[in-house]
């Protein structure tokens, strides 16, 4: 158990709201978790299961005080922490709904795929409050109320100047008392941007192809356009003030065993006929490469085809419900 105890808001509990809000839940933090439609209904009536490879498993049950379920924010009353876990194109919408929960010093913590969340975020609640965050963990949605966390990886969390802070030192140390992997970056800007490389190439790419990550990365000609998606991000990245360092890339570029069966959480959302990141990652680079007036085709190429793919798809699921 911890021995000061935070309160935190988790909004959007999907894979990986539902495991760190888990976490710090059993850890024995107060914890809002904020959902909706069916998964809200199925941790009313069950909790929320968490099942890990490293940690076991575990069910969050509502009590009304520590732990509460809710799909209405004004309602939650102030808490310490927000962690955002909604995909990028609910962010404009959920922002704007965290205003009720805020006190004076609650920071705001975008822990979503992109690299425009925290500007959206800071539009509402101040750029003051805004810590970027990238998680490289692996967590899904079972069925509504059960999160399967398959794989580790680092939750690193920073301030958007660059600089060292507090407050950013004490969320850490309590998120590594829960048991998760976390650090304080120095440079949280480099490290959205790392994890942008790799999600502009294995997540549109994969909408395509179909494709696990070791499938796409085992045959020479997919290897071949993932590795000038990446190449075009590290130049887009550059002219923004990043330099990437080339190791990045060259380790996602590299097969193992454990990604053969690997598939992004675009095609998942694809195959499952739900929305997609593909404006908050692919239009994002698409967006600041205008900016600095940067060429990136195979982007471009892979954003229009996502695109015609997803119009077909959205079809398909239309005719079919009219039926």
């Amino acid at each position: 158990m911890c021995e000061s105890k935070m309160r935190f808001a988790i909004f959007g509990t999907g894979g990986v709201g539902g495991f760190y809000g888990g976490m710090v839940a059993r850890c024995g933090h107060e914890v809002v978790f904020i959902a909706r439609g069916e998964k809200l209904k199925a941790m009313k009536e069950k909790g929320l299961t968490v099942k890990s490879f490293k940690h076991g498993e575990w069910t969050v049950k509502e009590d009304g005080k520590r732990i509460i379920f809710t799909d209405k924010p004004e309602e939650a009353g102030k808490v310490d922490v927000v962690f955002v876990c909604v995909k990028s194109y609910d962010t404009e919408n959920v922002a704007p709904k965290l205003l009720p929960m805020l006190k004076e010093d609650t920071v705001v913590v975008s822990i979503q795929n992109g690299i425009e969340n925290e500007e959206i975020l800071a539009k509402y609640v101040g750029e003051n409050r805004v810590l970027g965050a990238t998680a490289f963990v692996g967590a899904y949605v079972k069925e509504p109320g059960v999160v399967v966390h398959e794989a580790a990886g680092l939750l690193e969390i920073g301030e958007m100047s660059g600089q060292q802070s507090e407050r950013v030192e004490k969320l850490v140390e309590e998120l590594k008392k829960c048991g998760i992997e976390a650090r304080a970056s120095k440079d949280i800007r480099y490290t959205l941007w790392k994890k942008l490389v790799w999600n502009v190439a294995f997540n549109p790419y994969s909408v395509i192809t179909g494709a696990t990550v070791g499938e796409m990365l085992s045959m020479p000609e997919s290897y071949e356009i993932l590795k000038n998606l990446m190449k075009e991000c590290y130049r887009v990245a550059e002219a923004h003030g990043v330099k990437l360092k080339p190791k990045i890339m060259e380790n996602y570029l590299k097969s193992s065993p454990d990604l053969m069966d690997y598939k992004t959480s675009m095609l998942l959302d694809f195959e499952r006929g739900k929305p997609i990141e593909l404006e908050g990652i692919t239009g994002a680079l698409i967006r600041k490469a205008e900016e600095k007036g940067i060429e990136i085709p195979y982007n471009r190429c892979v954003y229009g085809t996502v695109k015609i793919l997803l119009k077909r798809r959205d079809e398909r699921l239309e005719e079919k419900s009219g039926n």
